[in-house]
């Protein structure tokens, strides 16, 4: 039985990843822990069946990634209960580490990793100029750091685990990406730490967005068009202000129409103050052939 064990320096980093005789396993989180994240914990935990792997969480509410007036300072922050809930959810170790730590010299954090143009200009890149430059420059840093052999992702920041994989892949560094299928409660909202911000009643609004995505889900499904005009009235009828609702490739992350092809239709709405991002795939028929695609496509 591998110690769990809390740390937060670069050195401590070293040091445990030192000890591990046994692939790592990385989930990179933001801290708020929830149900979303546990079940990325018990994904890299399964992957043992076949090695010895030791799962490392990191938490790290990263500043880059903010823009005016969003909620970095009032993002959600319980660090014990965090601990709690990777402790049991099965994960070894959890890294804690300030900015200081990720960025000792300031000049470090400039932006050098370019995402391609065709991968951010629609959905939340449109939305929130610079947010994805944030993200992939302390992805770099931490993935340096850290060194895992596989990096997990939820699905539901579906932008974000594309441009991750387009990171690693241009960097060459010999990591899984593996992307694990939306969680969602037993309504169906799916798991996210900003839910928290939610009242009672704003969540009963909330659950109009993956209610609404569903029924346009299964109304494709039955040969019935895809129409965005009327998805957007619709969320927005229940409550909801559209940020954007768009249907792409869910690989090039570029504008199409649906198709025989897998693709996304994606929104991201606020219901009060609280931004929420959710998509589903659209198919009319069954895929052929089934490689790494979306877990929640059943294309895993």
């Amino acid at each position: 039985m591998k110690k769990f064990s809390v740390f937060s320096t670069e050195t401590e980093l070293t040091h445990w990843r030192r000890e591990q005789k046994c692939l790592i396993a990385f989930v990179p989180t933001m801290g708020a822990l929830h149900a979303g994240h546990c079940q990325l914990i018990k994904t890299a935990q399964q992957l043992s069946s076949a090695q010895d792997i030791s799962v490392l969480i990191s938490i790290f509410v990263n500043p880059l990634q903010f823009g005016p007036n969003e909620d970095l300072e009032n993002y959600p922050k319980d660090l014990n209960k965090d601990i709690a809930i990777a402790k049991e959810a099965g994960a070894n170790a959890i890294w804690c580490p300030a900015f200081e730590d990720i960025f000792p010299r300031p000049e470090s954090f400039e932006q050098t990793i370019h995402i391609p143009s065709k991968l951010k200009k629609n959905l939340c890149g449109a939305s929130r100029p610079g947010h994805f430059e944030g993200v992939i420059t302390v992805m770099t840093r931490l993935l340096k750091l850290v060194q895992p052999k596989v990096l997990i992702l939820g699905e539901k920041d579906w932008q974000q685990l594309i441009i991750i994989r387009n990171l690693v892949n241009k960097l060459k560094l010999p990591i899984q990406v593996k992307g694990v299928a939306t969680l969602r409660d037993p309504e169906g909202l799916a798991y996210s730490s900003r839910n928290q911000y939610l009242s009672n009643y704003q969540k009963s609004i909330a659950l109009k967005l993956p209610r609404i995505l569903k029924e346009a889900e299964n109304n494709y499904k039955k040969n019935q068009k895809i129409d965005t005009n009327k998805i957007r009235s619709d969320l927005t009828k229940n409550g909801l202000k559209v940020e954007y609702l768009e249907v792409v490739d869910p690989f090039l992350l570029e504008s199409t129409k649906p198709s025989n092809k897998l693709t996304l239709l994606a929104a991201a709405v606020k219901c009060g103050e609280t931004r929420l991002i959710d998509h589903t795939f659209l198919m009319n028929r069954k895929p052929i052939v089934a490689i790494d695609g979306p877990a929640g496509a059943g294309k895993s």
